[in-house]
């Protein structure tokens, strides 16, 4: 079924801040003229069946962006660096799929944001009507220098696509997400270990 959300409930918020915690980040597209951002994510995942899924690549379309806004910066306490909305997908992909950290990606308020909204790349505002829509917050941070960039976007609803781009439904993303989690704590393996597929496998 396909998860428009026109009403994100603090259940479905925690379960997305749960579930989309240390994914991998492998791609990031603006849609001006059709007001979406789409985001592909690689979440850490366990299926209902007790197994890693073969292809755990999800799309997130958020529909009807009013407003996104965005800052790069080369080092801490620098100026960003300005460039245009439409340059978005080419900074993403600078950063080679690096994970997300942290528990908190959904409706923050002023938190996050006020870290960086006086020093932006850009801040595009295509409706007045952003400050009563959901937002997400998205980071990404190079390993290798202390280049990193902050994007936030405001929109109304999600549609979440699963690899072949059929419609996913939310409950079974976050459960997958839930049921890996537990598999990490259990087993007390971190996403950073280079073997960290076959530690997820439960046994047979």
């Amino acid at each position: 079924m396909c998860n428009l959300m026109k009403k994100i409930t603090q259940d479905i918020k925690d379960g997305l801040d749960f579930a989309l915690n240390e994914a991998s980040v492998l791609g990031l597209d603006f849609d001006e003229k059709n007001r979406t951002v789409y985001i592909t994510f690689y979440p850490i995942a366990i299926q209902a069946d007790g197994k890693i899924p073969i292809d755990n690549r999800f799309l997130f379309a958020f529909r009807n962006v009013a407003r996104l806004a965005s800052s790069l910066i080369l080092d801490n306490d620098t100026i960003a660096i300005k460039f245009e909305p439409s340059q978005l997908a080419d900074k993403i992909s600078e950063y080679k799929n690096e994970q997300l950290y942290g528990w908190e990606f959904f409706d923050n308020g002023d938190k996050i944001f006020k870290d960086w909204q006086d020093n932006k790349s850009f801040d595009l505002i295509i409706n007045n009507n952003f400050i009563a829509q959901h937002t997400i917050d998205i980071f990404q941070e190079d390993k290798f220098s202390k280049k990193t960039i902050d994007v936030r976007i405001w929109f109304d609803n999600i549609d979440i696509f699963d690899s072949n781009l059929k419609p996913y439904d939310i409950q079974t993303f976050i459960d997958n997400g839930k049921r890996g989690w537990a598999k990490l704590d259990q087993s007390g393996w971190t996403t950073t270990d280079k073997e960290l597929g076959d530690k997820l496998r439960l046994k047979e």
